[in-house]
């Protein structure tokens, strides 16, 4: 099956101030969502939570300050080549100590990554409207010069950073881009273009999603293969995203 990516609205002030505070913490916010009936249904169960909350928590103590990273992890898959050091031992042992952090954290980081999505689109996301970006779709359409600002950050869209571990089993948050960030995309657009004439409708799409994102103060989120009947039922009420889509004249950004 292929994978299904979307992207979203996202609050990232709201996430720092609040979502990452309280994971960074006590976990007051988590422990509420965890224990919650809909949260069943994303976990499949959520008995013994305590537990579970303890070790997702402990987890996060180790992200970095962008809480995308995992300390540990990045410096496994960050780890260079030493020169009298063969690469096939090199490469072995590389992969040998990522089983090994997976193993020893597997429970606590497949929480997370199930649990995140909805915590998120509960408090600091808004599912609809959506841009969609398919398995290919954004990056057959939309390209940036090399080397560019504006490169450096659609990168982020379909790309986790290294140590991230969010959509690590194939599902769940790929990564998120701050309004700050996509100011400095928006001075660099000039260095954004369609890669064909073919992609130009879904350019000028991404382009409108962009500069709403921007207006409201907005960053992005992208996600993969997440239940979008699950995340619908988490819509926050204070995140309204009340778009005309039809006036804009858009194809791509849809609500499902």
């Amino acid at each position: 099956m292929s994978d299904w990516n979307t992207l979203h609205f996202f609050d990232d002030k709201y996430f720092y101030a609040n979502i990452a505070t309280d994971l960074s913490n006590a976990g007051n916010l988590l422990k509420k969502y965890f224990k919650s009936d809909l949260w069943k249904h994303i976990l499949f169960d959520n008995n013994n939570s305590y537990a579970r909350i303890k070790a997702m928590l402990d987890f996060c103590q180790h992200l970095d300050k962008d809480f995308k990273r995992h300390q540990e992890l990045s410096l496994i898959l960050n780890r260079k080549k030493q020169p009298n050091e063969e690469y096939s031992k090199f490469r072995h042992q590389l992969n040998e100590d990522e089983k090994e952090f997976v193993l020893k954290n597997t429970y606590a980081f497949a929480d997370l990554n199930d649990t995140l999505p909805l915590l998120l689109f509960s408090e600091c996301a808004s599912f609809n409207p959506h841009l969609i970006l398919g398995r290919r779709i954004f990056s057959g359409a939309v390209d940036a010069k090399p080397k560019s600002v504006s490169e450096q950050i659609i990168s982020q869209i379909m790309h986790a950073e290294t140590g991230c571990v969010y959509s690590y089993g194939g599902e769940g948050v790929i990564n998120w881009i701050t309004n700050e960030e996509l100011q400095l995309l928006w001075l660099d657009k000039d260095n954004l273009f369609a890669k064909n004439p073919e992609s130009e409708d879904y350019f000028q799409d991404f382009l409108t999603f962009t500069a709403i994102a921007i207006k409201n103060n907005w960053g992005f989120i992208s996600v993969t293969n997440v239940r979008e009947e699950l995340l619908k039922k988490a819509k926050n009420p204070f995140f309204e995203t009340d778009l005309d889509l039809e006036s804009l004249g858009v194809k791509n950004i849809i609500n499902y």
